[in-house]
């Protein structure tokens, strides 16, 4: 079955619909009486205090008075905004949940006099869309979708763009992506090539068409697919995103494609033709109904929200790999589009459970084509890792490249190297911490081995400092 994502384009990515049910609250009656200016008083101070029922009727009243007397509202919007923004961080989630949908609220109804406040506003609902709970977490996409249709465009793209297609933090990154490709849809790719941030929108899209988990990526892609029936935001692309990157972007934009394509099923002269062509050659191989079964399992696992579940995700690939490892193997790329994304999970169990059964997996997947699509999803991973998952994955990666080389060198140039270059682009280096300086140092001498003088030459295009820091390392 199509994966619906697949089917999202810019049309679909709108942000959440103005009156959706989760938004509502529990509305009061208007008690704001005909005195809205003292009530407002009344609510900020209510704000102030340590009982979180107060706060929860002071949210309360302040959606009351945006609906009603929004020009009372103006005259303090920004002191009204702090407060409330200021509340999206409370620990009692009811609270958390009232002050989100209460910057709805004021969105929905102020329209474009909430500009002045977007960068704020929105750097504190990115925040709230990573590590929340679920229904807190639902609307603050919701309040950001919201903001993105009422605000000034403009404002709202670049927000997102620097608050939160930049952000560490995977769903962070999925969120601003999504909102973002709403955006340009709205705008149109020859206004915003007019714009002055038409050259880092080029960066962000193709950041995101590589980034590590699949949704991001897919918006990402759309992204890119928009920008280049725009002459200058071609020129911008190829300006900056390497050749290589923006080839990779382009291959897996057609695939898809060519995946949708197939999905919607071949026609009934195209089945009879088969039919009548089956005893002349062999058919492709097919995923059964059970190996599908078998993936979208493991796919629910290792996306599931409780640490528990993920862990029996990660179990479950490792005994996937020992039992149907050729499932495996052809459906490597989707699977590691999901587990490499518990290598930085927010659960140290999970997170430390794909370390451990990493070099298994790699050991019993011995083909080929499976060590080559690691290297190049390691690669594509790297940059979103930090800490000892960073370091355990580059040592894997040199592990990988004394194999993958000979019988690839562009995969190991494409997507070694860069790992090689960012570490020693560090101007820390040498560095303090000596496991990190052994890190890099294998990870240098596998390179050296294998590509002999040609990583001198590669490295003649780097910045002196990472030349300096690659001839101290290897005594060049």
């Amino acid at each position: 079955m199509a994966d619906p994502l697949l089917t999202v384009t810019w049309q679909t990515a709108t942000g959440a619909k103005r009156r959706e049910e989760p938004l509502c609250g529990n509305r009061q009656k208007d008690t704001a009486s005909c005195d809205p200016q003292q009530a407002l008083l009344k609510a900020l101070s209510l704000l102030g205090s340590n009982d979180w029922e107060l706060k929860e009727k002071a949210l309360s009243s302040i959606q009351q008075l945006a609906g009603s007397h929004s020009e009372v509202m103006l005259c303090r919007l920004c002191e009204i905004c702090l407060a409330v923004t200021s509340e999206v961080s409370n620990l009692r989630s009811k609270v958390s949940y009232a002050a989100i949908i209460t910057l709805g609220e004021l969105f929905a109804t102020l329209k474009k006099d909430m500009d002045s406040e977007v960068d704020e506003v929105a750097q504190v609902l990115l925040l709230m869309v990573w590590n929340s709970p679920e229904f807190v977490e639902k609307a603050a996409n919701q309040t950001l979708g919201i903001m993105v249709e009422n605000v000034t465009p403009a404002r709202a793209l670049a927000a997102l763009m620097d608050r939160g297609a930049k952000s560490r933090y995977v769903q962070v990154r999925k969120c601003a992506a999504k909102l973002l490709l709403s955006l340009m849809g709205t705008i149109g790719v020859t206004k915003l090539a007019d714009t002055p941030r038409a050259e880092s929108l080029a960066q962000v899209a193709g950041k995101l068409a590589q980034d590590g988990h699949k949704d991001t990526r897919h918006y990402g892609q759309e992204m890119v697919k928009m920008l280049l029936s725009h002459q200058k935001f071609k020129r911008l692309l190829e300006q900056s995103v390497s050749t290589c990157d923006l080839e990779d972007i382009l291959t897996r934009i057609k695939k898809k494609e060519m995946e949708n394509q197939k999905s919607e099923g071949p026609s009934v002269k195209m089945l009879v033709k088969k039919s009548s062509d089956s005893s002349k050659k062999p058919q492709a191989t097919l995923p059964s109904v059970n190996e599908t079964e078998l993936l979208q399992k493991l796919y629910n696992l290792l996306e599931a929200k409780g640490f528990q579940t993920r862990l029996e995700g990660v179990a479950f690939l490792l005994k996937l790999c020992k039992t149907s490892p050729q499932l495996i193997s052809t459906n490597i790329v989707q699977i590691f589009d999901y587990f490499v994304l518990r290598i930085s999970d927010s659960h140290k169990k999970v997170k430390q459970k794909v370390l451990d059964v990493l070099s298994e997996i790699i050991g019993i997947l011995c083909l080929e084509p499976d060590k080559v699509s690691l290297v190049k999803e390691f690669g594509h991973q790297w940059s979103q890792l930090s800490g000892q998952a960073l370091l355990d994955v580059t040592e894997h990666i040199t592990v990988l490249v004394e194999w993958v080389y000979p019988r690839s060198p562009e995969v190991v140039q494409r997507s070694a190297l860069p790992v090689l270059w960012s570490f020693l682009g560090n101007k820390a280096l040498p560095v303090r911490r000596a496991n990190v300086r052994t890190v890099v140092t294998k990870l240098a001498s596998a390179l050296h081995e294998v590509m002999g003088t040609k990583l001198r030459k590669c490295a003649a295009s780097q910045p002196p400092h990472v030349r300096e820091n690659l001839s101290s390392i290897l005594g060049w």
